[in-house]
């Protein structure tokens, strides 16, 4: 396969990507690390607030908007968090049992924030480990702004018309009915179904207005993946957009991805950083 270049959606880093072997988990930014995956995710958010095609590191502030994602991963967050009035969670039941803030270790199965929180969910990879989705999605409902969208991704097959659930939640203990399917980090987060067509009819059957996206944008890096945006109310496809301002920030925050990567990966691009780091002195 021919080696694929391009422009990093979060950073906007320009150059070939890395670990082109490893599909959306791959074709990682040489500058701060994203998947393509999450640039993906980062593409459809900039297209949802009316950012266009700009990268996430040149998008204006605007702290009025609020943001909640489960299980953020990578180099996006803390752009998110400088820009928004963003909060990450991570599932952690433990933790909650041992007092815990129930807001930092949320379960989406029963959020603690009030009616009407916040502009947007971000679930990426989430729902297939939540034992009871349609609750889950009844919540992230709940706390949404009339208006408010989820940004959804999922293990999903769209030519397959119907969810297959792998583990029989219908009593109080699990029932596996096909081997058990882990993914995360060390592969040990339990998946309870693969998702089919019926998601779809499954978000609208709890209020949302469900707009799916087949996303493939290659000089974005960003490779054959679904997506889906669900709306709180009337369907309405991107913000007005907002006039451009300078891009904020510095190479600071990204400074841990760039070394991890670049040392992991190439040497050349070790070169090109300290260049880069000179220049800004």
């Amino acid at each position: 396969m021919k080696p694929l270049r391009g422009r990093c959606t979060v950073c906007g880093w320009e150059g070939e990507f890395l670990r082109q072997d490893m599909e959306r988990e791959g074709f990682l930014c040489g500058n701060c690390g994203a998947s393509s995956r999450m640039r993906a995710l980062v593409h459809l958010l900039g297209h949802v607030l009316g950012e266009g095609d700009l990268p996430l590191f040149e998008w204006p502030s605007d702290k009025s908007v609020s943001i909640l994602e489960s299980s953020a991963l990578g180099p996006y967050p803390v752009m998110l968090a400088d820009k928004f009035d963003y909060l990450p969670t991570e599932y952690d039941p433990e933790k909650i049992r041992s007092g815990g803030n129930p807001m930092k270790y949320a379960d989406f199965q029963e959020l603690q924030f009030p009616d009407n929180s916040f502009d947007l969910v971000i679930a990426s990879e989430v729902f297939e480990h939540v034992r009871d989705d349609r609750k889950g999605f009844c919540e992230v409902l709940r706390v949404l702004k009339p208006g408010g969208a989820l940004l959804l991704t999922v293990p999903y097959d769209h030519d397959r018309h119907e969810t297959r659930t792998r583990v029989d939640t219908s009593g109080e203990e699990d029932i596996h009915l096909l081997e058990p399917e882990y993914h995360g980090g060390g592969g040990q987060t339990l998946a309870y179904r693969n998702y089919g067509r019926d998601l779809m009819a499954l978000l609208r059957e709890v209020g949302f207005a469900v707009c799916h996206y087949d996303l493939q944008d290659l000089l974005h890096g960003i490779t054959a993946q679904h997506a889906f945006v669900a709306r709180k109310g009337e369907f309405s496809e991107v913000r007005e957009r907002r006039p451009a301002e300078p891009p904020g920030g510095s190479l600071g925050p990204l400074l841990p991805h760039r070394l991890f990567l670049l040392l992991k990966y190439n040497m050349t691009g070790l070169l090109w950083f300290l260049k880069k780091l000179a220049g800004k002195q």
